[in-house]
């Protein structure tokens, strides 16, 4: 029987001996509503007894990883997350059946008792558990916004888009390289959190905002009302305001 590595939402195993897994889901939906995948077994979802089926795998997509650990206690419980599609082909009932599947691979081995003193992210590209975030390095990524290049930067599970290169208007404005535009936190698809607007006189000003990641994870968009200032920097009035931001590359 050929298996593969079934798509990953968040992988979690222990460097410390006395870990003890606390959850752990293996498992896969298929395209075709009559199968599904449990553990790298495929198998009719109507069958009381799983009967395993053999099948081969034509094509695997990373769609994330992340990996890394928690601190707790004085001792290291790691995890990592890797998300994938799969395109699988197998006999069934005399056809040939050719069809895509979707799975998640979530093992933590944090043990249920404790909590995440800290978490260290040492590899994160793409959408994993914690966000949007990473390069094959598992450092920043770069990103346009309104001709400003970008960093976005992950700590945790606090995500930051700070200027890199920030155009000539924006430096007029008061910006500088390294001052954060947003910072918050990813949760699925949905980004919010605080951004920022610059006033040379009257420096940074927070409001919240909250958006979207783009299907192909290549772009954020972040709405919010945007504070108007007026004498003494004081608020007289918001506006709409739209963040764009675009990947670049690293």
């Amino acid at each position: 029987m050929v298996r593969t590595l079934a798509v990953v939402s968040l992988v979690c195993c222990a460097f410390a001996t006395t870990a003890h897994a606390s959850d752990y889901v293996h498992s896969c939906t298929t395209a075709d509503p009559r199968f599904d995948i449990n553990d790298e077994a495929l198998f009719v979802k109507s069958d009381p007894n799983q009967a395993a089926i053999d099948y081969q795998t034509l094509d695997k997509t990373m769609i994330s990883e992340r990996r890394g650990y928690c601190l707790v206690r004085g001792n290291r419980y790691g995890f990592e997350a890797q998300n994938y599609t799969l395109r699988i082909r197998f006999a069934y009932q005399g056809s040939a059946i050719e069809t895509t599947a979707k799975c998640e691979l979530a093992s933590d081995g944090l043990p249920v008792s404790f909590n995440c003193d800290r978490e260290v992210i040492e590899f994160e590209t793409g959408f994993g558990a914690g966000g949007f975030v990473g390069n094959a390095n598992g450092g920043p990524t770069t990103w346009n916004h309104n001709g400003s290049v970008m960093r976005l930067e992950a700590d945790g599970n606090v995500h930051r888009f700070v200027y890199d290169q920030p155009r000539s208007g924006m430096v007029k404005a008061g910006a500088r390289s390294g001052d954060i535009v947003f910072e918050g936190q990813r949760n699925g698809a949905t980004y919010s959190g605080t951004a920022y607007i610059f006033s040379k006189s009257c420096g940074r000003v927070p409001y919240p905002v909250a958006g979207n990641v783009s299907a192909d994870q290549r772009a954020v968009v972040l709405e919010g009302q945007a504070p108007r200032l007026g004498s003494g920097c004081q608020v007289k009035s918001y506006r709409r305001d739209r963040l764009s931001f675009e990947l670049m590359g690293r």
